[in-house]
């Protein structure tokens, strides 16, 4: 198993808390609710997808590190090749390689398919491999990173479920892209200094610090609207026709405006929730909650559990979910945003 932990759970498994497929399950879920996919086919599918996507996603990371193992060094920073030679770095690489491309061999048949999956491995290839390097170029290095590891793989989703409802793609990929320019540039702004002092060229040095933080601070407004969106196009496309997923739904998405509504109320009179930042690591916070909880956790499952009841094969899905976010540890269920707020509130 060692290799496996190694290579394919790259820090801490990585490959699925930060898989653009994982981060917006919700989306393949959205579009089987909105046609009313509720077949073997469907769940087939996306159990092949997320299976492409982790090995993709692996690749990503690992042709980084391969690109970084110098940097990483004098950053202070862990590589995964670190302690490995040349050869057997590339041998690893070449057989994630290998992987990602025998588990969408369902897809090779469709045309866009190829067409995301080929542009995502080459944009995710030359980021970090010189002498491109996309990653030192600033706004365009920024750009091609969005798109490779956000905007490409959404296309991905669509272009497999032959999904072509523009509306709904235009607000997705939206909200998708500005999430993607807030965890990246977040990434950058954590790097900030370390970056300037080995003249890596990342947008954030090119920019300015301050000129970017705006930038960053926007782009998280920019994402919590357009999920408010997204759930407003849901209901107004969705008809569950059984009171109690209508229920389970428009809980859901209260939960969501309640959050969003109390965040800018408090916003009003705290600076300090205006900067909150959600990225900030081992926090449950209310930005936390409307950044990552909610969109990669709270809303997939919800949606996944009113699928379960239209098809019960959708429970596949919803066991993958639960292993891969660790949803059966009472710790992180004790230790979740909404729990702890309900038992302090109940205190009260």
């Amino acid at each position: 198993m060692n290799p496996i932990t190694k290579y394919l759970g790259w820090r801490n498994w990585a490959v699925l808390n930060y898989n653009a497929v994982f981060e917006n399950l919700f989306v393949i879920f959205y579009i089987a609710l909105m046609d009313a996919r509720y077949s073997s086919q469907f769940v087939v599918n996306t159990l092949v997808l997320i299976i492409f996507s982790i090995f993709a996603t692996t690749y990503g990371y690992l042709i980084n590190d391969f690109s970084d193992i110098e940097l990483d060094r004098l950053h202070g920073k862990t590589n995964t090749f670190e302690n490995d030679t040349k050869p057997k770095a590339i041998t690893v690489i070449l057989s994630i390689t290998i992987l990602s491309i025998i588990s969408c061999y369902p897809f090779w048949g469709n045309t866009y398919f190829i067409i995301w999956a080929v542009s995502w491995f080459v944009i995710a290839t030359f980021y970090s491999l010189k002498p491109i390097r996309l990653k030192e170029r600033g706004t365009v290095g920024i750009i091609f990173v969005v798109m490779a590891q956000r905007v490409l793989p959404a296309l991905i989703i669509f272009s497999v479920f032959h999904f072509n409802h523009w509306l709904d793609i235009t607000l997705l990929l939206l909200y998708i892209l500005f999430r993607g320019f807030s965890s990246d540039v977040n990434h950058q702004l954590s790097d900030y200094h370390k970056d300037r002092a080995t003249g890596t060229t990342t947008f954030a040095v090119s920019k300015g610090y301050q000129r970017v933080a705006k930038a960053f601070y926007f782009s998280l407004n920019a994402e919590r609207i357009l999920l408010g969106l997204i759930l407003i196009r849901l209901m107004l496309i969705l008809h569950l026709q059984n009171i109690w997923l209508n229920a389970l739904f428009y809980a859901l998405v209260a939960l969501y405006f309640i959050a969003l509504a109390v965040h800018y109320l408090k916003s009003l009179k705290d600076s300090r929730e205006r900067r909150a930042n959600p990225f900030q690591p081992n926090q449950r916070s209310l930005v936390q909650f409307l950044h990552h909880a909610f969109p990669s956790v709270g809303l997939p499952v919800g949606l996944n559990l009113i699928l379960l009841f239209k098809y019960f094969p959708f429970f596949w899905i919803l066991l993958i979910q639960i292993m891969a976010k660790r949803l059966y540890s009472i710790d992180i269920i004790r230790n979740n945003f909404l729990i702890r707020t309900l038992a302090k509130f109940l205190r009260s």
